[in-house]
């Protein structure tokens, strides 16, 4: 696997004669393949987005919204390959998934059809994290080849909370709504990353029916000190804080008839150390000067191949207390979430 840092990318200009004055800033062209991927062994199936960088004269804008111009017409050669002390264990053919849609953007978005590849990662084809990974991709149309490797991120202790065999969120008392709720949890091997997610899962019954919806209360990222693991790793947050968040994230609306809250969720995801450094060269500049170095750990190509653990911990019903404050309280009582009779705030 190659890492490299460019610092800055210059153009190649040619001048067509001593007397002339056209600059060429528009070479031959080569084909650039620009790949992400993040190996999660804790979910079902496996993605890997592959587009192909593109130049030309004219407007940019234009070109971008031309399917051949980001993704690859034909079909690519995608291969995992799974490594053990120098050994190759197995290997996973990666096939197109034109499944998740596009967002409609500045870039072509009909259709992933070729921008997608995925496997399904259960049974026998589960990843392990004691093993490396290789990602082999080749356009077998021009011979062109790309490839990198990652480690997987290990599981981590589960986490701690004041009273963990009590219902969720049953510290938010009426008489102290600033009591403080601690979560712990050791980190695992090669994780760099980590950031704590609060779900609440809860169903909205309208006029045309009922429908499951979900909200997180998204905590900052944190980093671990190195990557061998078993470092504490914490986050606090009062109670009143988890019904502020709710009554700033949600609205009514016209043909809503109620909200019916559900459990909670602590969901912990950790990423590896390639994906910390892509994130951090990629932040916006606080300075004035605009250039920023280039990451990419795909030889031969631009993009990162990393890690990532996702990790529900547990999950939970609220408390009676806490789930009449998410009813009638002063943060959501405009909400309509019933309470745990199935009544609504008057």
């Amino acid at each position: 696997m190659r890492k490299k840092i460019n610092y800055l990318l210059l153009l190649s200009v040619t001048l067509f004669s001593a007397c002339s004055t056209d600059l060429a800033v528009i070479g031959d062209y080569k084909e650039t393949m620009v790949v992400y991927g993040l190996l999660d062994q804790s979910q079902p199936k496996q993605y890997i987005k592959i587009n192909k960088a593109f130049l030309g004269e004219g407007n940019a804008f234009g070109y971008a919204q031309v399917k051949d111009s980001t993704q690859f017409v034909n079909s690519l050669s995608v291969v995992l390959k799974s490594i053990k002390n120098g050994v190759e264990l197995n290997s996973y053919n990666l096939s197109p998934d034109n499944t998740i849609a596009k967002a409609p953007g500045t870039f072509y978005y009909a259709d992933q059809a070729n921008a997608i590849y995925s496997f399904a990662s259960t049974g026998g084809n589960a990843l392990n994290s004691d093993n490396t990974y290789k990602l082999i991709i080749k356009n077998n149309e021009t011979g062109v080849e790309v490839s990198s490797q990652t480690s997987l991120i290990t599981d981590f202790g589960t986490f701690s909370n004041p009273n963990p065999n009590s219902p969720f969120f049953s510290c938010i008392l009426s008489n102290n709504d600033n009591y403080l709720y601690q979560v712990r949890w050791q980190s695992g091997k090669n994780a760099k990353l980590y950031q704590m997610i609060i779900r609440l899962n809860y169903v909205d019954s309208t006029t045309t029916g009922n429908v499951q919806k979900t909200l997180d209360w998204v905590f900052p990222a944190q980093k671990t000190q190195g990557l061998a693991g078993a470092e504490t790793m914490k986050n606090d947050f009062i109670g009143q804080g988890f019904l502020q968040f709710t009554g700033n994230q949600l609205d009514d609306f016209a043909g809503l008839l109620g909200r019916i809250p559900g459990n909670v969720d602590i969901i912990i995801v950790a990423g590896g150390d390639d994906l910390n450094t892509f994130i951090e060269v990629n932040r916006p500049s606080t300075s004035i000067v605009q250039e920023k170095p280039e990451f990419t750990n795909i030889t031969n190509g631009l993009g990162v191949l990393s890690s990532r653990y996702t990790k529900t911990s547990f999950s939970k019903a609220m408390a009676i207390v806490t789930w009449d404050s998410l009813s009638c309280g002063q943060y959501t009582k405009d909400l309509k979430f019933s309470n745990h009779l199935g009544a609504f705030c008057q």
